[in-house]
């Protein structure tokens, strides 16, 4: 008997009429990168696979355009090569980087379809993860960096916690020279699994240094509280690079960055506990601090 492996799509977010999907053994996170677009939750990255792996389409369309060009990295003779996948459906475009490609100008591709294989450039930091970047892009302007048309998340909302502090047991599952994978308890809302708190999904990467790429995806909207964590082993404190959150459809887990690439912070099997809290700010910091926030998504364009 032939045996057949079917890849399992699902649907992880929407631009009005155009869909996103994703493996269904894939993580994704709408915020955590300073990439442009993520800063107007106008793109996502799906996470799966291993540098040089096979990456899947996460449309239906055309392939009407594949360029290529240089990123910064300051290792000499490293392949610094980016690549952008334009796929066309209806009137928008769908783009794609951190791919390279093995599609070509005019084929036809149906999400889960092979069109190239994951890449690591100048764009990554040691601790990122094989992904591909998309968003939903004006058929006339998908090649620069900003981006204003949301992505709303396709999650079947159901009550969350909506305590403003955050208390994890975790346990360590897998430690390395990146970093750190750890267990804990999560919630879920339909088919996607993550870590809540004050209503809505943990989703980034938070900076002892109050400037990663961190936020609450909710049912209505995408917010950037400002907040505290703090990691503790045997109520020992544990400095760290930071924290990093995504949503899955399978058991998501948390990340610790050491704070320089080969720190082996823990070792599997160990109990690590994690302490999140969303900070009031003073009216002052309140009124800078909402310039940087977004709520509903957008339902324009």
């Amino acid at each position: 008997m032939l045996l057949v492996w079917c890849i399992v799509m699902k649907k992880i977010a929407s631009h009005h009429e155009i869909d996103i999907f994703a493996p269904d053994d894939s993580r994704f996170s709408f915020l955590k990168s300073p990439y442009a677009a993520h800063k107007t939750h106008s793109a996502v990255d799906i996470y799966y696979g291993d540098f040089g792996s096979e990456a899947l389409s996460p449309a239906d369309g055309e392939v009407i355009d594949v360029q290529s060009y240089d990123t910064p990295t300051p290792f000499k003779d490293w392949n610094s090569k980016e690549y952008v996948i334009a796929i066309k459906q209806n009137e928008k475009v769908i783009k794609i980087l951190h791919v390279k490609p093995d599609v070509t100008t005019g084929d036809t591709v149906s999400r889960g379809d092979s069109i190239g294989t994951f890449i690591y450039n100048g764009y990554f930091i040691f601790w990122n993860d094989p992904v591909m970047h998309v968003e939903v892009r004006k058929t006339r302007d998908y090649l620069r960096a900003s981006n204003n048309m949301w992505l709303t998340p396709n999650i079947e909302w159901s009550k969350l916690p909506s305590a403003r502090t955050l208390e994890l047991e975790c346990q360590v599952e897998e430690t390395n020279k990146k970093y750190s994978l750890l267990n804990a308890p999560c919630q879920t809302c339909g088919d996607v699994r993550g870590f809540a708190m004050d209503g809505g999904f943990l989703d980034g990467y938070i900076s002892p240094s109050d400037d990663g790429f961190f936020g609450i995806v909710k049912p209505d909207g995408l917010f950037h509280p400002a907040l505290s964590f703090e990691v503790t082993k045997d109520n020992s404190d544990i400095k760290c690079g930071g924290l990093a959150f995504c949503l899955s459809f399978m058991k998501p887990k948390i990340k610790i960055i050491p704070l320089k690439y080969g720190d082996m912070l823990f070792h599997p099997g160990e109990k690590i506990r994690i302490k999140i809290e969303v900070q009031l700010l003073c009216a002052a910091s309140l009124s800078t601090h909402l310039r940087h926030c977004s709520g509903h998504y957008h339902t324009g364009l």
